[in-house]
């Protein structure tokens, strides 16, 4: 942002996620260009203001976009997530002017990331990335440790990009280690001698790097939004991690339930695994809709519980008897949002931008919000049914990871089972023991 101000940018939209980075910008930044008349803030996920902005720009840069957090512990994405995926390249292409140019950097770690990079931008500008590396490297492969800031520059049909690919073809670029020796040369020329003294230590060549890509390299998509996950895979971190919930949970659970008196309700066990994955593809899709800012997700759990107790109301004042056309609702409501994708409704008008999503993503949460009441309501044992709905709340988080292997959207599909499941496992299990009376 600074150096476009210097170069004379007539006008530029920042765009910030966390308040506090953006403190710390207009307190300690040196040049102060947060208090430019020319800038404009806007504290917003950067997906979401480029859905909602009608301007147009020759420049659009991602600048060290790395959050290092997950958005949510319901879900494996990060804050980020929804900028890196096919979608969001062609929301970028969108918002370009003719000719205009996205720019991206950042220290990628692996040069499999440069590759998906490089890839997905090829597919949404039509045109080949112009890649480089500081230090310098001739050529980035996919499995060689690769530690470097890597620049990369595209767009469609821009005579600004072919014109700085043919200047680094001629000549590479010189830039020093000290940003004060940078501002009054002409880094196309030869190493100057004479700055600092005559001293040409610190000069760094830039020039174009060729980038190997993986023939089978995946493209994160708004279904499938992991940048950083080389296979469709649950990673074995997330295997030694499900591994320890389980066996803590099959402790907590033989030392403390009175396996004697009462087995598990099989029925709240599935609904509690099915309702887990429901509230995970809420949360994330509302993410992709609106932003992932923690307030979305604030205003996403409060709906989440306003819509559960909807549910008990409805249950209380209308004491519905059957349960399996609850069923047949909830599993009418879970098609939909499986048959409809979330993106359908980004380029919705007005109001119904806000409220077909929301229709789509919590009318299924109010559904098995009156299943789970109504079995419940006709519990006999309450304390174990609840036990067994937290159990398989267990589950349902348990089976959230894969999402790294099939996308957020097939959970729907996963959920429908463990909501199967449930209807069809209406009686509780027989005792393996008689009842131990109390006396």
């Amino acid at each position: 942002m600074a150096a476009a101000l210097k170069q004379g940018a007539v006008h530029v939209d920042a765009v910030e996620i966390d308040p506090a980075i953006y403190n710390l910008g207009l307190r300690d930044h040196p040049d102060q260009p947060y208090k430019n008349p020319r800038v404009s803030i806007h504290i917003d996920d950067g997906r979401s203001y480029l859905r909602r902005t009608d301007r147009q720009y020759d420049l659009i840069v991602y600048a060290l976009v790395d959050s290092l957090v997950l958005h949510s512990g319901y879900s494996n994405i990060r804050l980020e997530s929804f900028l890196f995926t096919k979608e969001a390249f062609e929301d970028i292409k969108a918002r370009l002017k003719p000719g205009g140019i996205f720019a991206a950097y950042n220290s990628f770690r692996q040069g499999w990331v440069v590759g998906r990079l490089t890839k997905m931008m090829r597919g949404a500008f039509g045109c080949e990335p112009l890649v480089m590396s500081l230090p310098y490297t001739e050529c980035i492969t996919p499995n060689a440790p690769f530690n470097r800031c890597t620049f990369i520059l595209d767009g469609s049909n821009s005579a600004t990009l072919e014109r700085i690919r043919q200047r680094l073809s001629e000549s590479p670029y010189q830039i020093n280690n000290a940003p004060e020796l940078n501002d009054h040369i002409n880094g196309f020329d030869h190493i100057p001698t004479s700055v600092a003294g005559g001293a040409a230590s610190g000069w760094n060549r830039i020039s174009l790097t060729k980038v190997e890509e993986r023939k089978t390299e995946a493209v994160p998509t708004d279904d499938w939004p992991f940048l950083y996950l080389r296979e469709a895979v649950v990673p074995a971190l997330n295997l030694r991690g499900i591994a320890i919930i389980a066996i803590l949970s099959a402790a907590l659970i033989f030392a403390f339930s009175p396996a004697r008196r009462a087995m598990p309700n099989w029925r709240m066990f599935f609904i509690g695994a099915g309702f887990m994955l429901i509230e995970t593809k809420s949360v994330v899709h509302m993410a992709l809709l609106f932003g992932s800012t923690w307030m979305v997700n604030s205003i996403v759990f409060a709906a989440i519980l306003v819509m559960i107790l909807c549910s008990n109301l409805f249950v209380l004042i209308f004491k519905p008897r059957r349960l399996w056309p609850q069923y047949a609702l909830l599993a009418a409501a879970l098609l939909v949002g499986f048959l409809v994708p979330m993106h359908t409704f980004l380029n919705l008008p007005g109001a119904q931008h806000i409220l077909v999503p929301c229709a789509v993503v919590f009318v299924p949460i109010f559904f098995a919000g009156i299943v789970f009441a109504m079995a419940f309501r006709d519990s006999r044992e309450p304390d174990a049914d609840f036990g067994s709905n937290i159990a398989g709340a267990i589950l349902g988080g348990v089976c959230e990871s894969l999402s790294l292997m099939i996308g957020f959207n097939n959970l729907l599909v996963v959920a429908l089972l463990f909501y199967g499941l449930s209807a069809v496992l209406n009686r509780r299990a027989p005792a393996l023991s008689p009842a131990v009376p109390r006396t």
